[in-house]
Formats: structure tokens, sequence, C-alpha cells
């Protein structure tokens, strides 16, 4: 429902908020032809073939793919029209925005903006920060005003695990997602030869260090699971790879193979001490979402200030990661302010969106509705017929 939802919102005024026309300001797309997209491509003037069609598309499914993560954090007792609210509000306000800063060629800290960008811009090439930070971010408010599942800390505030249905299943989703970052980061070179420019190259580059960074970081997982429990946890495995692929996600164009491993291990680390802290906090998010999408997006970003290497890096100043020498080294300074500004912006956007509909008494179900399951509660029946 988010993704259908979200597709007829960033229709309508997402993509405007995220993208405008060249009169934008540096804070929110305004340009009217980017609402409710309508390129006249029947008259002999238009020129575009098909780029604002497919610009449209392909940023939808990223739009989608950040209101998806919330239901990661929120997931067996948030309310299906609290459902609903958040992904018309994320995927047409709180999420846009954050594009229209990064990406688009008037936001502030964009590095495709030349003319007065914030310390020349921050690299974030596939979403790292915009998307999956978002995403994470917004995930971790939910989970708090939400509060836990009924059972996951036992009276003594001891977790109590809830496994998973299926494995399987969930190993089957890992490799779907994998493959589908391809298109993810690969994609956002935007084309492969176009007119005097040909993006072949980065494109390959991208695959490479992705696939380096997913695999280093489900391997450092399960290893990191085996040293704390002595279990060979294949659910270890794809969060694991999951935290790689978003570590990666930023820098994915701008770093050598050697830096991908590394970012993919750390971004392992990273995961693993996310979600063992939500534990110790007592906020429950079924999925991980924070600790894969919003840590992980987190330290992807900030890794490019550390990675990026000099004659990859697309920074207004040609600034670039200090472990290279050269003449900036100083880009880790943008990708932090970067970092800081946006996570104020969703926490207290989605903080105010959630605060809202728990005092409208709309965000949770009853507890009698969550012990006996929404699937049977309120859509028609179990999920899974076992025999």
């Amino acid at each position: 429902l988010d993704a259908c939802l979200g597709a007829i919102v960033w229709f309508l005024i997402g993509f405007g908020f995220a993208y405008g026309d060249s009169a934008d300001g540096g804070f929110i797309g305004t340009g009217a032809s980017s609402f409710a997209i309508h390129p006249a491509d029947w008259e002999s003037s238009y020129t575009s073939e098909g780029y604002d069609w497919a610009g449209w598309f392909f940023q939808w499914t990223f739009a989608a793919a950040a209101a998806t993560i919330v239901s990661g954090g929120v997931a067996e007792r948030c309310a299906l029209g609290a459902y609903l609210v958040y992904s018309v509000v994320i995927t047409g306000f709180i999420y846009p925005v954050v594009v229209h800063w990064i990406w688009d060629t008037e936001g502030f800290m964009s590095a495709f903006n030349s003319a007065n960008a914030l310390y020349g811009g921050c690299i974030d090439f596939a979403g790292s920060g915009v998307v999956h930070m978002t995403g994470g971010v917004a995930a971790l408010m939910g989970a708090i005003f939400l509060g836990p599942r009924i059972g996951r800390f036992d009276s003594e505030g001891k977790p109590v695990t809830i496994p998973g249905h299926s494995s399987v299943l969930q190993v089957l989703g890992v490799f779907i997602l994998w493959l589908g970052w391809y298109g993810f980061n690969g994609g956002s070179t935007l084309s492969v030869f176009a007119l005097g420019v040909q993006y072949a190259r980065d494109l390959a580059r991208v695959c490479v260090t992705t696939t380096l960074s997913a695999a280093a970081g489900g391997l450092t997982v399960v290893s990191i699971e085996y040293y704390l429990s002595h279990v060979w946890d294949v659910v270890a495995v794809g969060n694991g790879v999951l935290g790689g692929l978003v570590s990666i996600t930023a820098g994915c164009v701008v770093v050598d193979p050697w830096a991908a491993i590394l970012i993919g291990i750390l971004g392992g680390f990273v995961y693993k001490g996310a979600s063992m802290l939500l534990v110790k906090l007592k906020i429950d998010d079924p999925l991980d979402a924070f600790a894969v999408h919003g840590a992980c997006g987190f330290w992807g970003v900030f890794a490019v200030g550390i990675f990026c290497r000099p004659e990859y890096a697309y920074n207004n100043f040609a600034a670039h990661g200090f472990v290279y020498p050269g003449s900036n080294p100083s880009l880790i300074g943008v990708q932090i302010v970067t970092l800081l500004i946006e996570i104020v912006w969703v926490s207290v956007t989605s903080s105010l969106m959630f605060f809202g509909l728990k005092m409208a008494g709309v965000l949770r179900v009853p507890p009698e509705v969550e012990e006996a399951g929404m699937d049977v509660s309120k859509h028609g029946g179990d999920a899974y017929t076992v025999a």
C-alpha cells in the first residue's frame, strides 16, 4: 500500500518538492512543471527523449523505499490508518525536502549545485543518507512513539526474542534486495552512454564496490554473531549484507575496492552495535530498520569523507577523503554537517507526525487485536496455512 499510495503522492506533490525547476530556492522545490509531471512530449519542440518521464519513475522507486523502511520499525502493532498517513507525509514532504537539499541542482547542500552549495556540497551518490537514513530515523521515531510489542520485554525488562516465521523467506528477500541494489546504485549514474558523456566505466565500478561491501558486511555480522552466541546465524548474514549495501550506497562511485571492503566490515559493526543499543534502551524495532538503514546510512555518508578518492570526487571545491594526499582532504566536514541537518529535520518532522497520530488515538491497534494478530483481525485470515 505504501508503494501504491506513494506513487500517487509522489506524482502529485513529492517530485515537485524534490526537483521543482531552475527557479527553486535551496530548501524546497516549487517549480510547477514537476508537480503532477506533464511534459508535452507530442510537440516538435520536445527534446528530452523521455528523460523526464524516466527520471520521475526512477525517483519514485527511491521514495517508495524510504517509506517502506519505516514499516520495519513499526511492524505488528501500527494501525493501518496511521501506516497510510505516515506513507503520505514521508513520500509527499519529509523525504522530498531531503532529496532537494542533496540531489537537486538548486539544493543548498547539493554537490550538483555549482553556484552556492554549502562547502561545495555533500557527496551521497545513491542515498545512504537521503533514502536510508531518512527512512531509518523515521522508523526509530515510530518505534519510540508506538512502544514495544506485547511480550517483547518481560516483567523485569529483559528482552524476549520473537523470531521471524521463516528464515528461508528472509534470505530470499535479501537476495532480491541485493540484486535490486545494482539498479539502485548502478542506476544512479542515470545513463550509460549519453551525448558527450560516458558513464559505463562508473556504473561498472559501482557494481564492484557494491558487491564487495555487501559481502564484507555479511561475513562480518555472522562472525560477530558467532562470537557472541556460538551460532552460525543465517539471519545475521542477511542483515549484514543489507548493512553493507546501505553503507556503500553513498560512496559506491567514489571509493576504491579496498575501501568498499573496509566500509562493509565497519558497517557490520555499526549495524550490530546499533541493534544491541536499541534493545538495551528497550526500543522495539522488529526488523532492525534503524540499525540497518539509519545507523548504516549515517556511516555510509560519513565514510565518504574518509575514503573518497580525489580523482572520483565531485564536490565543487574538489574536497576528497582525508586518507588520500591531495589539495583539499576536507570532505568530512560537509558530510558531517549534512548528516546533522538531515537527522534534525527527519527526527523533528516525523516525531511531530507520530505524536499527532498518538494523541489522536489512531497510531496503535488495541491489545486484543495485536495479540490475535492483524492478519486474522484486520486482513481476513491467516497469512500462512500451517498443517
